[in-house]
């Protein structure tokens, strides 16, 4: 299983949102440059990106189109107002090793015929259903359709957010993380991580290939530098 750091912008700047809610946001004293060149320095070897303004339907961030050019040894996956095939497109034009969106939840079939390999799914569960547009809206049809349609598509991958736990430091979601990977995908976990107690947890859990890590990196819990993360920060 390998650690996933996540860099989240709002205008600009680094934050993390509580339960995916704008107005319930901690702003950090950080430039994003900076921020993701100590990561890399530290031995990042995935980095997710979101983009919290494109998610709330506004203006995409121009950060984020250089980012790929600028560290092409580190894959980078985005997320964030990714809700058209041009758009999904366009940031695999850019550079970017895959995107993540719940264009997935929205309109399967649209993402027909995209390499299975850079499409990580957003499944993102809130109240124990799949949710959208930036976590604020339920999805409209049943949550087995959306799997079923996704699966026969050949998508396996997915970015599991139980939206109750986000930003929240109080442990992943284990039973959105299970629901999920029971259905046959593979699972980046997002949301509530901790500490490496929290990491060693998910790493027993079958199907789960992927820990993002946002808060608990900002705020010092988790240091890339520690010989325990050492075996997290491989894989694919």
């Amino acid at each position: 299983m390998q650690l996933i750091p996540s860099l989240d912008l709002r205008g600009g700047r680094v934050v993390r949102l509580r339960h995916g809610d704008p107005d319930r946001m901690t702003t950090y004293d950080l430039e994003p440059e900076a921020w993701l060149e100590g990561l890399v320095r530290a031995g990042a070897q995935r980095i997710h990106l979101v983009d919290l303004d494109g998610a709330f339907g506004e203006p995409r961030q121009p950060l984020f189109r250089r980012i790929p050019r600028r560290w092409p040894e580190v894959r980078f996956q985005l997320g964030g107002g990714l809700r058209t095939r041009g758009a999904v497109e366009d940031a695999l034009a850019e550079g970017f090793d895959a995107v993540v969106g719940t264009l997935a939840v929205e309109r399967p079939a649209e993402l027909a015929a995209l390499p299975p390999g850079r499409v990580v799914l957003a499944l993102d569960l809130k109240v124990g259903r799949l949710c959208v547009r930036g976590w604020q809206s339920l999805a409209d049809c049943a949550d087995a359709e959306v799997f079923e349609a996704l699966r026969s598509l050949g998508f396996d991958q997915a970015l599991v957010t139980d939206v109750g736990r986000d930003g929240t430091l109080e442990g992943p979601g284990l039973e959105a993380i299970r629901r999920v990977a029971r259905e046959g995908f593979q699972v980046q976990a997002s949301g509530g991580l901790r500490d490496l107690a929290d990491l060693q947890g998910l790493a027993s859990e079958p199907g789960v290939t992927g820990a993002i890590v946002g808060r608990a990196l900002l705020e010092g819990r988790l240091d890339l530098s520690d010989p325990g993360l050492r075996p997290f920060l491989g894989g694919v």
